[in-house]
């Protein structure tokens, strides 16, 4: 028997059922559902869950356990295991909300290494009167860090206080358009375009890792299998330290930098890409554990 499509909403609203951002998610799914989409829905609100700040330890990108006792693991698991993820904010001063906010603080690593590559994504905002704009093009971006098909951003004014919310209605009729596309596009098996930024973000994470694997290939020796860091690197990183006068111990702790982020690269075959395109292609392409190693974060 076929598995129903898995939709998983992370909902930064503290008010959950008063929610507006919630009512317009619920409305925007169960119209996605009677265009065809056979889907199970499941609502995180941060807002009932524990998810503490960053203590900024970095033991994330060492492949160290987080220190931190909270509801954490639990979410990270929903959002490894969805087939389309959703996050969802009210506008909290111009920007998302301090629940949101922690979370995404909290998955520092995850921000260098597409986790959630080739799944489904969307973002959903609600405010009284401005501020969706940017919320949404916040949203937009972390989906895209972490590597899912975008839809795009469904937002919304006219939701005022918690349980007040007189465009909704209006609001669900602006967007059953967009959730017929979702589900016809889903269930052609296809994906939405990508968009600009998740090619910035593929540049800048690209050279970021060439530069770990560079540094970290001059104190450890280049592992079996891997690409020769480029020359440019290396002639680059010699005159770095020089001018830094930094010693062996400071250069070997330089090249442990994100070591989890620089793992995953490596065993991925990801540091011989050439465009944000053919690592796509590449999400399935090895027997690479993706769920044990974002789940556990054990030492590589």
């Amino acid at each position: 028997m076929k598995e129903k499509f898995k939709v998983l909403t992370i909902l930064g609203s503290p008010h959950d059922k008063k929610s507006n951002t919630r009512a317009l998610v619920e409305d925007f799914v169960d119209d996605v559902a009677t265009f065809g989409l056979d889907l199970t829905h499941e609502i995180v609100a941060l807002g009932r869950k524990e998810v503490k700040p960053c203590k900024g330890c970095w033991a994330c990108t060492r492949g160290k356990l987080c220190p931190i006792k909270d509801d954490l693991q639990e979410i990270k698991t929903k959002m490894v295991e969805c087939d389309m993820l959703i996050l969802a904010s009210p506008v909290y001063t111009n920007q998302i909300t301090a629940q949101m906010k922690a979370l995404f603080d909290r998955l520092f690593t995850w921000c260098h290494i597409y986790p959630l590559l080739g799944k489904y994504g969307l973002s959903i905002v609600t405010t009284g009167n401005e501020g969706h704009g940017e919320t949404g093009e916040f949203l937009e971006k972390m989906l895209a860090t972490y590597g899912t098909y975008s839809f795009g951003s469904v937002q919304s004014i006219g939701g005022f206080t918690p349980g007040f919310f007189p465009w909704r209605q209006k609001a669900r009729e602006k967007n059953k358009k967009l959730a017929q596309k979702v589900a016809k596009t889903i269930l052609q098996g296809k994906k939405p375009s990508s968009h600009s930024v998740q090619k910035k973000i593929y540049k800048v994470m690209k050279n970021k890792m060439n530069g770990i694997h560079a540094v970290n290939s001059m104190v450890y020796g280049i592992p079996n299998g891997q690409p020769n860091p480029s020359k440019l690197h290396l002639k680059i990183l010699p005159i770095i330290f020089k001018r830094l006068k930094m010693n062996e111990s400071q250069i070997k702790k330089w090249g442990d930098i994100l070591a989890f982020e620089l793992s995953w690269w490596r065993d991925r075959g990801w540091l011989r890409t050439k465009s944000l395109k053919q690592l796509q292609h590449m999400a399935d392409a090895n027997d690479f554990d993706v769920k044990s190693r974002l789940l556990l974060n054990h030492e590589n």
